[in-house]
């Protein structure tokens, strides 16, 4: 195995847009060169996520719909329970 890649280490950030209600998960690497300017847009309305300058490159990992997320307020079931 290579050994740089056993010693990858990544940060994610959790992100919620409210202008089109989702989540995403940026990821970036620890210690990995930094560019003078990194900006993450969502890729669904356009607004700037994240904006940093002299930080590693950021990648959108992950992004949820949040409006059929669950919130916890109402029960999950994971099978059906319906008798005939």
């Amino acid at each position: 195995m290579d050994n740089n890649i056993s010693n990858m280490k990544y940060e994610k950030r959790l992100i919620d847009n409210a202008t089109c209600k989702r989540r995403f998960h940026l990821v970036f690497e620890k210690g990995s060169p930094k560019n003078p300017e990194v900006t993450a847009k969502c890729p669904h309305c356009g607004v700037v996520l994240f904006h940093e300058k002299d930080h590693p490159t950021v990648m959108i990992a992950r992004d949820e719909n949040l409006v059929k997320s669950p919130d916890g307020t109402e029960t999950i079931i994971y099978d059906c329970k319906f008798d005939r």
